[in-house]
């Protein structure tokens, strides 16, 4: 049997079935004036609006009570150890990053218009956005209860949540599918890490260590978008339309 007779019989045996009431479909769509629709245009505003409809509530809900406690911690003058609790801020925005494919594109009714880079990006930054915003206001909350100055009340709080951000991401960019904990298990792990230093360190919240902070934090805010482009380069992007 050559090459074409073997063809022609694996087209046969795969030839799929032609689908029942196609004609009567389009026929109910055409009575309907839906053939002609065109799908409504969008600009960025109503489409982050819209992906913020579909991120979990217990995210926001968390968050809230999470800066509550940290502003309130800070108020009963327990120290530096509040600033350790910012990297559990970042497990929101992780989990989050990596839900369309551990449902495996459970929200295809509305990724069918978007590229999923696009919806994972927006996200990330509306996560991200909220939570940097929530801690500005703690920041302005607990300054007058703390003896340092703005900038340095801003690394000390910046830099654990971009250590948490940085590290799960890279986790989330090669373990994107798995449940989730791990990125959790990170944040966990990164706050412990910051409870736990000035044990160690009884000098790392000094005025003069002040420029490490700020290469770390500029270092960690370098790392985290470098790794992010690399993951949603990496990323499947189905264009639908």
């Amino acid at each position: 049997m050559n090459n074409e007779m073997i063809i022609l019989q694996l087209k046969k045996l795969c030839t799929a079935p032609g689908p029942e009431g196609k004609r009567g479909f389009f026929g109910r769509l055409e009575e309907k004036g839906l053939l002609c629709r065109q799908p409504v245009a969008m600009n960025h505003g109503e489409f982050l609006a819209g992906q913020l409809c579909y991120i979990n509530k217990w995210i926001w809900v968390l968050s809230g009570v999470l800066l509550a406690f940290l502003i309130w911690c800070c108020s009963q003058d327990t120290g530096n150890y509040p600033f350790a609790l910012t990297p559990l801020l970042a497990g929101g925005m992780l989990v989050e990053t990596g839900r369309s494919h551990r449902w495996k594109m459970d929200e295809m009714e509305y990724a069918a218009r978007f590229s999923l880079r696009s919806i994972v990006l927006a996200r990330m930054f509306l996560v991200g956005l909220v939570d940097t915003a929530g801690l500005l206001i703690v920041m302005a909350a607990v300054w007058p209860y703390l003896t340092y100055s703005l900038f340095r009340v801003f690394l000390y709080l910046m830099v654990p949540y971009l250590t948490a951000s940085f590290l799960g991401s890279v986790y989330e960019r090669k373990r994107r599918r798995d449940a989730g904990f791990g990125s959790l298990v990170i944040c966990l792990l990164s706050s412990a890490v910051y409870a736990a230093a000035p044990f160690f360190a009884r000098y790392l919240y000094e005025e003069r260590l002040t420029f490490v902070w700020t290469a770390a934090f500029l270092l960690l805010a370098c790392g985290f978008a470098l790794n992010v482009r690399e993951y949603l380069h990496e990323m499947e992007e189905p264009v639908w339309n």
